[in-house]
């Protein structure tokens, strides 16, 4: 019964002012990868509004600014930081939507602003996110820096921590799609973790804080995308700045935002980013996080590495010759920008799940065709599909020679890509025949139903 008042606690003053979450949503952010100049009108926004203060705290590698916004004058000190690596930018859009909401929710803003102060420090690397890389400018993963503090943006963030000594810290990441839930069959849209700050995963008060706040957003987590939470392994990482700050005895709060199907620019998990930090805000103005014993925390599954592949086909026939076999075979997408999808594995792959699977019993594997183009060639969706029929899947060509208008995914490559069979690093491009005659292309990790012209799957988690 406890935990049922405590839910209910938490979300009535969020239902009574959020009832849209997404009339927060800032626009323009509803992308796979956010850059400095996405940010930089909203950013503005923020230094023109009497609500905040903005300051700029130091620069890149390369010299782009970095800034910290505060809001509220209360003694318990938040310090939150996004995207760290420059291509996990996920939470630096779920930041401005927080701010938006602060800035326009006054009842809400007025419940904590006496007893808060929130510091928040958007896009940390601004050169990773302008190169799309995890590291920044200099090749160096940030975070793992926080001893040798080579790079100026960890320096920055270690200075700030030292100068706030915050009492929470929420450590914003993106982690890849392949993550599942635990032993659900479902992507870890978002994993938590309250980092250890020694190899004997001590629990300090500090510590033991950040488990009940992240037991508060279990319970948010749980009553909107259930099944789809997962915890991180607490393996102690003293190059890590989470781990080091937690050994500051700062109660630091690692939030993760993963994949969701169907939803390739994360877009639920940076509502869901929202909606946890709001809560979080709310259960420690409130102190209400207290309450939480860690069983909360603990119950949290696992997430396990590796889970998922992109595309996932089972029990396909390969005949080579005299010899025959049964595989599963995976694609890897190269989401976000899905450059020259490959196989990523062949064999028994049962043990995986995919965002789109494809039962290949009675099919069989057929090696594509190259197709060569002697002058500048426009192709209708009926010219390519007949050519599709006759068994070329790629044109042995430079793609300036073809006028697409056929509205389907193509393939080039002046390499034969004529397989015949199935090879892990290969390009993703070949034939299902099925024992009924029917035929599917597979062009660039896409299948394309050759009897409907339809297009069965998309780039997309």
């Amino acid at each position: 019964m406890k935990s049922v008042i405590l839910l209910a606690s938490l979300f009535m003053p969020l239902s009574a002012s959020a009832e849209n979450w997404q009339s927060f949503q800032v626009e323009g952010l509803n992308k796979a990868q956010i850059r400095q100049q996405d940010i930089q009108p909203h950013l503005q926004q923020i230094i023109d509004s009497p609500v905040f203060d903005v300051e700029h705290i130091g620069s890149s590698y390369l010299g782009r600014p970095i800034h910290r916004i505060k809001i509220g004058k209360g003694s318990t000190k938040l310090l939150l930081w996004s995207q760290m690596h420059g291509d996990e930018s996920t939470a630096t859009s779920a930041l401005f939507d927080l701010m938006r909401r602060m800035e326009k929710d006054q009842v809400w803003r007025q419940s904590w602003q006496d007893k808060l102060t929130i510091y928040m420090i958007p896009m940390l690397n601004p050169d990773g996110a302008e190169q799309a890389t995890r590291t920044n400018a200099q090749g160096i993963d940030i975070n793992r820096d926080a001893r040798a503090l080579q790079t100026p943006e960890g320096r920055l963030l270690l200075a700030q921590a030292k100068e706030l000594q915050p009492d929470f810290g929420f450590n914003l990441h993106d982690q890849n799609r392949f993550y599942s839930a635990g032993h659900h069959d479902n992507p870890a849209t978002i994993s938590l973790l309250a980092p250890a700050f020694n190899d004997r995963k001590s629990i300090s008060p500090a510590r033991h804080r950040a488990m009940q706040v992240i037991g508060v957003l279990k319970e948010v987590a749980d009553a909107r995308i259930p099944e789809h939470l997962g915890r991180y392994d607490d393996t102690y990482a003293p190059r890590a700045f989470g781990d080091n700050l937690a050994g500051m005895g700062i109660s630091t709060i690692l939030i993760e935002s993963g994949a969701h199907r169907q939803d390739p620019n994360r877009q639920v998990a940076r509502e869901m980013n929202l909606i946890m930090l709001s809560a979080a805000i709310d259960s420690i103005q409130s102190g209400s996080y207290a309450q939480q014993d860690l069983s909360a925390y603990q119950d949290i599954p696992y997430n396990r590495r590796e889970a998922f592949r992109d595309v996932l086909m089972s029990d396909l026939i390969v005949k080579e010759g005299t010899q025959q076999y049964r595989i599963d075979l995976a694609i890897d997408l190269n989401l976000p920008n899905a450059r020259q999808p490959r196989i990523k594995e062949v064999g028994d792959l049962t043990v995986y799940s995919g965002f789109f699977e494809f039962d290949a019993n009675g099919w069989q594997f057929q090696p594509a065709k190259g197709y060569t183009l002697s002058d500048v060639t426009t192709l209708t969706r009926d010219d390519y599909l007949a050519l599709l029929k006759q068994g070329y899947g790629y044109f042995a060509s430079d793609e300036d020679k073809l006028d697409n208008q056929s509205g389907l995914p193509m393939a080039f490559s002046n390499v034969s890509m004529s397989d015949s069979r199935p090879r892990a690093g290969h390009r993703a491009v070949f034939f299902l025949e099925h024992k009924d005659g029917r035929k599917i292309a597979v062009i660039e990790g896409l299948l394309i139903d050759l009897g409907s012209g339809k297009v069965l799957n998309s780039y997309s988690t």
